[in-house]
C-alpha cells in the first residue's frame, strides 16, 4: 500500500509483504529503449522510493532469474523506504516472456505500472542498434523484417497489444504511460506526474545524464555485457560498489564504437505499415496525442 504523504521516510511493512510472494509497489514495464534506464536514475534519487538494487532484476520472467529466490528478490529494496520499484522492460516483451503480467498479479495484485512511450519507429531503430552491439544477433537490414529478430523489435514496438495482457488482468487506473520526448525535454513536469500517480510528494528532481545511450553501449564488449546479465553476477553484485563498478567499465571500454549497419528507407517503411494501427489504438488507450510520432 502506498503512502500519500511525501514527507513519510519509513514504512513498516506485514508479514505477507515480506513473504515468498514480495513484491514492489510499482513497475516500469517498459517500453524498452525509452528511457528506461535514465527514469530509473531518477526515481531513485527520491529520498522516499527505493528502486531495486539491479536494473531489470527480471524476476517474473520463466525461469530466468526467479532461480536466485524470493530472499535474493526481497535483498534487493530498501524495505524502509515508502514506496519500492523495479524497471525491467523485459516484463513487457510477451512474444519470448509470456504470462509475466500473470505472475505479477499473483504476487502484486494492487500493484502499479509505468510505461514510456517513444515513437515506435525509433524505438525499432534504436532496439536494432541495441541488439547489434549487445551481439544478441547479426541480421542485415535487407534480411531483418523476414527474421524472428524484426518480428520480435515490431511486437515490441506494438505498445496496445503489449498492454492489453495486463489489461486482462489490472484496471487502467493502475497505468501510467509517460511520454519519452517529454522526460528528455522537460524531466521535471513528468517525474511530478508519477509523484501524483503514486500518491507522494513533488520532489526537485537533480540532473541525471541520459543513460544506456548508443554510444555508450557501443564502446562495451558483447562478452562483458554478457557477463552483467549471468546469474553469478546478480549474486555478487551487492558486494560490488558502485565506483569500482563504473570504473572497470571505463577501463574495459572500446576506445572506438562498434559500427551498426544503417536501417534503409524501405525497412522503416514496412515497420510503419506495420505498426500504423497498434499506434493508433495506444494513442486511444493512453489518451495522448504524441504527434511527433512518424507513425
Amino acid at each position: 500500500m502506498l503512502l500519500n504523504k511525501g514527507k513519510t521516510r519509513h514504512k513498516v511493512r506485514d508479514a505477507k509483504q515480506l513473504g515468498r510472494d514480495f513484491a514492489p509497489d510499482f513497475f516500469v514495464i517498459g517500453a524498452m529503449k525509452a528511457g528506461t534506464t535514465t527514469l530509473n536514475r531518477y526515481l531513485d534519487q527520491r529520498s522516499d522510493i527505493g528502486m531495486a538494487r539491479i536494473k531489470e532484476t527480471d524476476y517474473f520472467l520463466q525461469d530466468a532469474h526467479t532461480g536466485l529466490g524470493p530472499d535474493w528478490y526481497r535483498s534487493q529494496f530498501d524495505l524502509t523506504r515508502v514506496c519500492l520499484g523495479e524497471a525491467s522492460p523485459n516484463y513487457t516483451k510477451h512474444d519470448i516472456f509470456p504470462n509475466v503480467p500473470e505472475r505479477i498479479f499473483a504476487a502484486a495484485p494492487k500493484a502499479k505500472f509505468i510505461f514510456s512511450a517513444r515513437d515506435p519507429i525509433d524505438r525499432f531503430a534504436s532496439h536494432y542498434r541495441h541488439s547489434w552491439l549487445h551481439g544478441h544477433m547479426r541480421v542485415p537490414p535487407e534480411e531483418l523484417m523476414a527474421s524472428d529478430n524484426g518480428r520480435h523489435m515490431i511486437s515490441c514496438s506494438s505498445y496496445a497489444a503489449q498492454l492489453d495482457k495486463y489489461l486482462a488482468l489490472f484496471d487502467r487506473e493502475q497505468f501510467l504511460i509517460i511520454d519519452f520526448d517529454l522526460l528528455c525535454s522537460k524531466p521535471q513536469s513528468v517525474l511530478d506526474e508519477i509523484a501524483g500517480f503514486l500518491g507522494l510528494a513533488v520532489e526537485d528532481a537533480a540532473e541525471v545524464l541520459a543513460a544506456n545511450t548508443a554510444d555508450q553501449v557501443a564502446r562495451i564488449p558483447p562478452f562483458i555485457k554478457r557477463a552483467a546479465r549471468s546469474k553469478l553476477a546478480r549474486r555478487v553484485d551487492r558486494f560490488i560498489p558502485d565506483g569500482t563498478r563504473q570504473a572497470l567499465g571505463r577501463a574495459l571500454a572500446r576506445r572506438d564504437p562498434i559500427p551498426v549497419p544503417t536501417l534503409g528507407d524501405d525497412v522503416l517503411e514496412e515497420a510503419k505499415t506495420q505498426l500504423r494501427a497498434d499506434a493508433a489504438r495506444f494513442r486511444k488507450l493512453a489518451n495522448r496525442e504524441f504527434s511527433q510520432w512518424c507513425v
